[in-house]
């Protein structure tokens, strides 16, 4: 047997290589934020708590109705599984009696059992992004060839809401992992009449779904892809019907339509609360469930809603784009899609379509087409770049050069966020307040702990929003209040129960714009004593939670 050639070896351990990057930039400030309690620096993650609230509510009663209002039961059941080995010692050693939603939970060291499991859930979002950048790389090594599929994973691989997603335990890294897996099983089922593609199709489809219903536009068209394409490969006398129902419905789409429909049924509790999965589906198409307060999302679909709409969905879409990939990568990918659809019928097919249809149908639906929604057209802009930038870079030795310097430009914007997470602003604040507040110190704050320092060993109370006016903190009179810029109009507003009152999202509470007003002016009896910021070189944030600037007022006399 010959010795591999240089280019040969460098080819073999480029993506193990890259996968171990990636599992270091992910893995840098794991624990970002933590040890809280169930709260988490991220907003929207799902703390341990939370998750097991969610799961003992969902199979404690035979057809009960309940449903969690904000996601499906993938995602959390998906966590719970992760704590049992851990839960599991824990008893094993008498640490662990009887699991309750009230302090300490059961548990003999609650807050450092809760920090592990808020750990053991961001290390899944770890294992299914590790697991995106090696799925791009398939699904490009299919669609191109194997440089390109190097080059379009390391664009994913490195796309700093990719990196910040991985270090928390909201539901984006499976979701986006499980639409890839789909799409990556589709082109499988492309290649083979045998079953297990189109089990791993369906499989995966249901899983995300059953994560995030968003996802389902991105899966619309994959069954029919795969159809059209193996509709060429059926051979015989057949005609043009006999020939599409044999692509069709054959022992393999069976097979995948079973494993869908099981897994749907399974992760969704359907079968032991079917009330539950109904009323979840009511929820979603905007109908009034009896006994959920939960305010609606603002859903509203039209097939064409005016250029102005229309353009303000488009300028949403290429700034979260923007701020993802960064505009030289983003130029990239939208001329390596141009280049796709001239050069490559079956890729543009398989990237471009999903893409559109999730545009068209899911993002143009939502009122507001924020960053966290574009994650899976990262992974497709990627690819995209990744075809362009190699055809550039083989016909010209300025394109090579240009190339690499957008692949450095893409590692060094992953290590300013794994720095933005290690110097976040919360930390300088949690310092200073070490330093320059007694125990004993009352402190008050207007927004979600997610966007704030954690105040553990202050009295702190969290004001509502009837109560934030000038007469009521007279009355109270903290001795601080702290204020993020993150979310900073939910000091001031509440979200709209129902959006469609008003087509308006947030209503401002009687006396908290005045408040805020004279706070920040310093008209009240408060002056700010101290700010903390970061001022990223690279990124362009478009993620609320991240690296917000907290600002403390402290009492003076007058």
């Amino acid at each position: 047997m010959r010795p591999l050639g240089i280019i040969e070896l460098t080819q073999r351990i480029a993506l193990p290589a890259m996968l171990l990057l990636g599992l270091a930039l992910y893995c840098y400030q794991l624990s970002w934020g933590l040890p809280n309690g169930n709260f988490s620096w991220a907003a929207d993650a799902l703390g341990p708590l939370t998750v097991f609230s969610i799961v003992r509510r969902s199979i404690a009663q035979w057809n009960s109705g309940w449903f969690y209002f904000k996601y499906p039961l993938g995602y959390p059941l998906l966590l719970a599984a992760s704590y049992v080995p851990y839960l599991a010692s824990l008893a094993a050693t008498g640490q662990l009696r009887h699991l309750t939603l009230t302090y300490p939970y059961g548990l003999s060291h609650p807050e450092s059992a809760l920090y592990v499991m808020a750990l053991l859930g961001r290390l899944v979002s770890v294992a299914c992004t590790v697991g995106t950048v090696a799925l791009t790389y398939g699904i490009g090594r299919r669609l191109f060839d194997r440089v390109t599929a190097l080059l379009g994973a390391w664009f994913v691989a490195t796309a700093y809401p990719i990196v910040y997603y991985a270090h928390t335990s909201n539901l984006d890294a499976a979701y986006v992992f499980w639409l890839v897996l789909t799409l990556w099983g589709a082109l499988l089922a492309t290649e083979s009449d045998r079953r297990w593609p189109y089990v791993i199709c369906g499989f995966a489809a249901a899983m995300a779904v059953s994560t995030k219903e968003q996802g389902f536009a991105f899966l619309l068209p994959l069954p029919v892809l795969i159809a059209a394409y193996r509709v060429r490969t059926v051979r015989g006398e057949l005609g043009f019907w006999q020939r599409w129902r044999q692509a069709v419905w054959n022992r393999a789409t069976r097979a995948g339509i079973a494993a869908m429909l099981i897994t749907v049924a399974l992760v969704n509790n359907a079968l032991a609360n079917p009330h539950g999965f109904a009323n979840r589906l009511r929820y979603l198409s905007g109908r009034p469930v009896a006994g959920v307060a939960a305010r609606f999302a603002p859903l509203e679909f039209g097939f064409f809603k005016g250029l102005p709409k229309e353009w303000q969905y488009v300028c949403q879409l290429s700034d979260a784009l923007e701020s993802g990939f960064g505009l030289p990568l983003l130029l990239l990918a939208v001329a390596g899609g141009l280049y796709v659809i001239v050069r490559g019928r079956r890729a543009a097919a398989y990237l471009l379509t999903p893409a559109a249809v999730q545009y068209y149908l899911s993002l143009r639906t939502l009122d507001l087409i924020t960053l966290r929604y574009t994650l899976p057209f990262l992974v497709i802009g990627g690819l995209c770049a990744g075809a362009l930038g190699v055809a550039v870079a083989r016909s010209w030795r300025v394109g090579a050069v240009a190339l690499a310097i957008v692949c450095a430009l893409g590692l060094a914007r992953a290590v300013e966020l794994d720095l933005l997470l290690q110097h976040d602003s919360r930390y300088q604040a949690e310092r200073w307040l070490a330093s320059h507040a007694v125990a004993a110190s009352s402190i008050e704050t207007y927004q979600k702990a997610a966007y704030l320092p954690r105040l553990s060993g202050f009295d702190h109370r969290e004001v509502p929003l009837e109560q934030r006016t000038l007469d009521g903190i007279e009355q109270r009179r903290p001795d601080f209040i702290i204020i993020s810029s993150a979310a900073k109009k939910g000091i001031t507003h509440r979200w709209n129960p129902d959006w469609r009152q008003g087509h308006t999202l947030l209503i401002a509470g009687p006396g908290a714009p005045a408040f805020l007003g004279a706070l920040e002016r310093e008209q009240l009896p408060y002056r700010r004593v101290a700010r903390f910021e970061q001022r990223p070189m690279l990124l362009r944030l478009r993620i609320t939670s991240l690296c917000p600037e907290i600002s403390i007022f402290q009492r003076v006399a007058l």
